[in-house]
């Protein structure tokens, strides 16, 4: 491959981490190492080197794989943007966005067809990002991510280099953003008070029963007391169960948070999946879940109405204004469990690079320009100025209603920490985040990277049977006694126990390095 010269092209980013998140976080390293950064880049270029750039460069097409939903005036944004693409880089970008609730399946499909793209938005429960690259989907990408994204590179932490290295090499860049998944349940605000529901005393979600309760039966058809959907709760809550993936999510295999062994097993034969799908289920035929959960793909709709009372999520510092900005609706959140660090969660939002891509290096200037030019980052991440919102500070936005493009996904497309701050959230928001990363729990096995290689074939089987039943069995929409027999008969089948044997096999020796 002939690789193209950007002499001056980009300037390395002035902040480089001091010290970095510790890889090798078992026994008793409960915390992660603590790192000091500047959470925002400053753009790339300069004017000599952007036509240093134009001169060299030729031009190129590259197709970039999204996952959010496509806005009236997404196509308009994206035209912009590729006014600073094509200025920048010489390339224009066919940005493909698709709709949350299908992406998986579609990526996936993608990825088994060999369809032609440059970058796609992976992560290790999206699209399935190590199955992906144990099958050869991802370019390698440890020398081109140096040379063509010096800036990016030294902006991001070390472990999250880590958790995207299989066998010595980079295969994604990771979405610089909040790790320490911290979940919980928020309802309503003016819904808890009108029934005197105190969210503060809820430690599990059977505990939200008397807020559903007095939804269904005092408030309009309407009302979604919880809300409930295709891709379910359930991964989501592993941290609230103790449970700790290994590999991608779906594949049979976990460890306990807690505890001195590290014994695999399967997810869901335990008694935290069997109490999760019962309640669902419970939920499900006392209509507090929607009726269409099971085949329901695209949540933002139904959330813009102002109509669900509840739903399970995560939090993370500055999340209540940017969930206002979305729906003008106060919530009140409780978590369910602490803030909890894993090498899944690390790679949960990512950007890898076609293996067939014409174009690899100039993927990965386009990838270095999302995470290192603020304002083509938060071009994507808002919209255009005085179109889409205006600016109220330096630093500091505010949404313009109903303007036709607000994703709401500032995490999926590069450096969260370059986003502008919208009404509410507080000037440190960003240092308030990375001061989490530091702070929260460390996985036991931080850093274990699961090769799927040996029983990709097993984890192929078992993921269909996965797909079969779980949009049911996570919404509660069938009944799990008749269900679960067959469900884990078929898993079996499908090598189940071949896969948590090959998880037990690879940890093992793992450990025994550390």
């Amino acid at each position: 491959m002939k690789k193209v010269t950007r002499k001056g092209a980009l300037l390395l980013l002035a902040v480089i981490m001091l010290l970095s998140l510790a890889l090798a976080a078992c026994g008793n390293n409960n915390e992660v190492a603590k790192e000091t950064a500047s959470p925002a880049a400053s753009p790339t270029g300069t004017a000599e080197g952007d036509a240093e750039v134009k001169e060299e460069l030729p031009f190129v097409n590259l197709t970039w794989i999204m996952r959010a939903a496509e806005e009236a005036d997404t196509k308009l944004v994206i035209a912009e943007m590729n006014k600073v693409f094509k200025e920048k880089i010489n390339a224009e970008v066919d940005i493909k966005f698709i709709d949350p609730g299908s992406y998986n399946d579609k990526v996936r499909t993608m990825i088994a067809a060999n369809e032609n793209y440059d970058v796609v938005m992976i992560g290790s429960g999206i699209g399935d990002f190590y199955g992906s690259q144990s099958k050869g989907a991802f370019l390698p990408i440890t020398d081109l991510v140096k040379e063509y994204a010096p800036g990016t590179y030294a902006t991001i932490p070390e472990a999250f280099w880590g958790a995207v290295t299989v066998k010595g090499d980079i295969y994604a860049v990771p979405n610089y953003q909040i790790v320490a998944r911290n979940n919980g349940f928020k309802v309503q605000k003016l819904m808890a008070e009108k029934y005197n529901f105190d969210i503060t005393k809820m430690t599990k979600m059977a505990d939200l029963e008397p807020f559903l309760a007095a939804i269904k039966e005092n408030e309009p058809a309407s009302a979604v007391p919880v809300l409930n959907y295709k891709l379910g709760m359930f991964n989501d809550a592993l941290t609230h169960y103790g449970l700790e993936q290994i590999g991608g999510f779906d594949t049979p295999g976990v460890i306990s948070i807690d505890g001195t062994d590290h014994k695999v097993f399967n997810q869901f034969e335990s008694p935290q999946f069997l109490e999760h799908i019962n309640l669902m289920r419970d939920w499900y035929n006392k209509g507090y879940i929607p009726r269409d959960a099971g085949t329901l793909t695209e949540i933002q709709p139904l959330l813009k109405t102002g109509n669900v009372m509840s739903s399970y999520s995560n939090k993370a510092p500055g999340d209540e204004a940017a969930s206002l900005s979305l729906v003008p609706v106060e919530y009140l959140f409780q978590p369910l469990d602490t803030p909890y660090v894993t090498t899944g969660n690390i790679a949960a939002t990512l950007q890898a690079v076609n293996r067939n891509s014409k174009n690899p290096e100039r993927a990965m200037m386009m990838i270095e320009l999302m995470n290192t030019d603020v304002e083509l980052y938060n071009l994507m991440t808002f919209g255009i100025e005085d179109k889409h919102y205006k600016k109220v500070g330096d630093k500091k936005i505010e949404l313009i209603a109903n303007a036709g493009y607000y994703p709401n996904k500032a995490w999926a497309f590069g450096n969260q920490f370059n986003a502008y701050l919208l009404p509410g959230q507080p000037d440190d928001v960003w240092e308030q985040t990375i001061a989490l990363n530091s702070s929260a729990k460390a996985s036991r096995i931080l850093g274990f990277i699961f090769d799927q290689e040996p029983v990709k074939a097993e984890i192929a089987q078992s993921k269909s049977v996965v797909d079969e039943f779980a949009p049911s069995l996570w919404t509660g929409s069938v009944d799990p006694e008749k269900y679960m027999p067959e469900f884990i008969e078929k898993l079996k089948l499908a090598g189940a126990e071949i896969i948590i044997a090959e998880k037990q096999k690879q940890l093992d020796a793992w450990l025994a390095t550390r």
